[in-house]
């Protein structure tokens, strides 16, 4: 049995951290036989580094809901979180001050509900494993305080329509930075804002909806004006 731990077979897809009486080479080892010290002198953690994992945030994942075929602002699909975001088109002037004619800019916020599915890979697993005690948690933290922020400083009309793919990307970027800051050892591979709407509490998607309901109307009113000015 004791000559039995001295050959370890690692499995395609995996990456694997030996140690020596407790401290780990330097060498990770690959897929494939390979021979060390019975245990308990050495022992073998395996790692999924090939395999694309995930968590979410902003969001936690209700499947039931999520097999819905049409998904409205209106109903909630998922357990959300709210996050505050700039409206800059709502923005109002402050009154001037005593003495001067000066008027301070008021940003206006407001809140959004959004859905943040972010996928990585374990790229180095010693960086991953012993220069962090959790890291998949202090990852999903520094995503979420990130999510935070980028939030905070753009713009509500941006996120919710052309602005969606180039804040995923940023947000991708922003994050690898943070991980790579604190030697997680792990790639972003993906993140998506699959699911941005104003929240579903107290009508506010609702009150949104028909803003942009009359929007769409009022657009549709100028083409067929214009339509009508071409024929005659």
């Amino acid at each position: 049995l004791i000559l039995s731990t001295c050959v370890v077979f690692i499995n395609v897809g995996e990456r694997a951290v030996q140690e020596h009486f407790g401290k780990p080479l330097a060498q990770t080892l690959e897929p494939g036989p390979h021979f060390k010290w019975p245990w308990p002198f050495d022992k073998v953690y395996r790692y999924h580094t090939d395999e694309i994992q995930s968590f979410a945030v902003g969001y936690t994942p209700d499947p039931q809901s999520e097999a819905a075929n049409t998904i409205l602002w209106t109903v909630s699909h998922n357990k959300e979180e709210n996050f505050l975001v700039a409206n800059r088109a709502a923005g109002a002037s402050a009154p001037a001050e005593a003495g001067t004619n000066d008027t301070a800019k008021i940003q206006s916020v407001g809140l959004i509900s959004v859905s943040i599915p972010i996928q990585f890979q374990i790229t180095n697993v010693t960086d991953c494993i012993y220069k962090n005690s959790e890291p998949e948690t202090l990852l999903k933290d520094l995503a979420t305080r990130q999510v935070i922020r980028y939030l905070a400083g753009t713009d509500l009309n941006d996120v919710l329509s052309e602005g969606r793919l180039e804040a995923a990307q940023d947000l991708r970027d922003r994050i690898q930075n943070l991980a790579n800051e604190r030697s997680l050892g792990v790639k972003i591979v993906f993140v998506g804002l699959q699911d941005i709407h104003p929240p579903t509490a107290n009508n506010v998607a609702a009150a949104y909806e028909k803003v942009v309901g009359a929007q769409q109307t009022k657009l549709a009113r100028i083409l067929d004006a214009e339509s009508a000015a071409i024929r005659t």
